[in-house]
């Protein structure tokens, strides 16, 4: 096979690059029958297991970090995971994207926050890690169908002193 695509490249012949594109998905495909079949049955046995440990270490990773890393590659980075391979283990586990699990778990405090304190909503986003506390009301009414005003006011503590 890498002779062949050698070949190609050498050759320089009509539609060469999607000769070269078939070669290397032929390439890819046969590499990875190869190591499937390498790959032990306690291999096998383990991936659930493994995964479970990621899980766990993420949902820890998220409710440490929530208020400071909002990026899915920071979690990626902090577990020291590709952030596709987290994102696909996140997907299946949770069947959400891993960003929608970040952005949930700030949602979640945020309610807590506007439900519990009389902080104003510019204190509740800066304490999240948004500087600009019209994207944070953005984002929080794009997940909650209502501004962080309004959940204030029809749930908050104060409920009954608003005007």
């Amino acid at each position: 096979m890498i002779k062949s695509i050698a070949h190609e490249l050498k050759n320089g012949d009509f539609r060469q690059d999607e000769v070269l594109v078939s070669y290397l998905k032929i390439l890819l495909v046969t590499a990875t029958r190869i190591k499937l079949e390498q790959q032990s049955p306690q291999d096998a046995e383990m991936q659930p297991i493994k995964q479970q440990f990621v899980i766990q270490r993420l949902k820890n990773a998220i409710e440490d970090n929530f208020r400071i890393k909002h990026a899915a590659s920071d979690y990626a980075d902090l577990l020291h995971q590709t952030t596709a391979s987290l994102a696909r283990i996140a997907k299946n586990h949770f069947n959400k994207t891993l960003s929608e699990l970040i952005i949930e778990r700030i949602i979640i405090e945020a309610k807590r926050e506007l439900y519990l304190t009389d902080k104003t909503i510019k204190e509740i986003a800066y304490e999240l890690g948004y500087e600009d506390e019209y994207y944070f009301s953005r984002l929080f009414k794009s997940k909650t169908d209502v501004s962080p005003q309004i959940y204030r006011n029809t749930v908050g503590f104060n409920r009954a002193i608003a005007p």
